[in-house]
């Protein structure tokens, strides 16, 4: 199998990376960072303007046509450069899934406004009792007539605050632990009922608590078809998580590079350190761990984007990512050293994203249930 880059995505590649260079060096990032948002609207019309928000979506609807493959490709150097915002929330966890799923009304009135920049999407799905499992999702709609009253709380909720409408996951029917029985809802993010509270986190991205007191929703803000959400739910979470496992390899790349550029000018006993035996055992190992990542993600990625069946691959590539790019970091900060942890140098970017990518869109343990099922 044949992983190397096409020339269109070597374009798109070396374009994104150039701009993010430029635009975005760590100290727009840490901006970015400290801000109530998390979120520039000058670099995201700059991104617009790219056409970067369309790349994985419809021609007719404004986008690019292009495959979850070559998004991957353009979300690795979004990791490579730590840049935070509401990117992957929007055309992952948001219009993605309105291609796929949406009626041609949807369709029309939100994906050509994502591809132009003009609108930000984010999926509200886990709840205090709920962060693995979409099935056990208990937050009701309730039949009031021709419409339907939300009502539940919804935990690490991302970019909550700037998101235009949110695609939020309420049972229909049943009781948790069905699979059937939930529905996804187009939600406008200024409802009356909706209150939004803003979590702190590790990686430093903005995530929130959105709860929905009797939120009101028609037949037309439903994705899909009613009681049969868990199909959409379950196809965003597994295009999620290969996306954010590109992310993590392209963070885990730039760490890996910079710590053989600091082993090569670091310079201790007369010698750079890169020169001792265990340096160089510890950057080999680093460098195994970022292949192993890399070639297991770029499989579960390449067989969801030909529509090929990708659990099993899925569930490897996030289990093993985890692993790898939480060693990548560590051993990181150890050739570093003292430096590796100051918070006015780089690395702790890197460090702390890949400590909070082990959390989400399944722990190691949930995937490695997954693939004890496959043996």
């Amino acid at each position: 199998m044949d992983f190397s880059l096409s020339e269109e995505q070597q374009m798109l590649r070396n374009s994104a990376r150039d701009f993010l260079t430029t635009e975005c060096p760590k100290a727009v990032i840490q901006r970015i960072e400290a801000s109530e948002t998390g979120h520039d609207p000058e670099i995201w019309k700059k991104m617009a303007d790219l056409g970067w928000m369309g790349v994985a979506l419809p021609e007719e609807y404004g986008g690019s046509g292009m495959k979850l493959l070559d998004l991957a490709v353009l979300v690795e150097e979004f990791g490579r450069a730590a840049m935070p915002g509401p990117f992957v929330s929007t055309v992952v966890m948001g219009a993605m899934p309105i291609a796929d799923f949406g009626s041609e009304d949807q369709k029309k009135a939100f994906l050509p406004k994502v591809a132009g920049g003009e609108s930000i999407l984010t999926m509200a799905l886990w709840e205090p009792e709920v962060n693995e499992e979409p099935r056990f999702i208990a937050a009701r709609a309730i039949k009031q007539g021709p419409k339907f009253a939300i009502t539940g709380t919804k935990l690490f909720v991302p970019y909550a605050s700037v998101a235009d409408h949110i695609l939020v996951a309420a049972r229909t029917a049943g009781k948790p632990g069905d699979e059937g029985g939930l529905t996804v809802f187009i939600v406008d993010a200024k409802s009356k009922g909706i209150a939004i509270t803003p979590l702190k986190t590790l990686a430093g991205d903005k995530q929130f608590e959105v709860a929905f007191s009797g939120v009101s929703v028609s037949q037309a803000d439903v994705l899909g078809t009613v009681n049969e959400g868990i199909g959409i739910i379950r196809s965003t979470l597994a295009k999620a998580t290969a996306i954010q496992c590109a992310e993590m390899i392209g963070g885990a790349q730039q760490e890996l590079e910079m710590t053989a550029e600091y082993a090569k000018t670091r310079i201790q006993f007369e010698r750079p350190i890169g020169s001792f035996q265990a340096v160089q055992h510890r950057m080999a190992d680093m460098f195994i761990d970022m292949t192993g990542a890399r070639w297991t993600t770029y499989q579960a990625i390449w067989k969801l984007s030909e529509g090929l069946p990708a659990e099993r691959e899925l569930a490897i590539a996030k289990a093993f990512a985890n692993v790898a790019c939480q060693r990548i970091a560590f051993g990181a900060q150890g050739i570093h050293a003292g430096v590796g942890v100051d918070m006015d140098h780089d690395l702790q970017f890197y460090f702390r994203r890949q400590k909070a990518f082990d959390l989400k869109n399944g722990t190691t343990s949930f995937h490695l249930k997954t693939v004890e099922g496959f043996l």
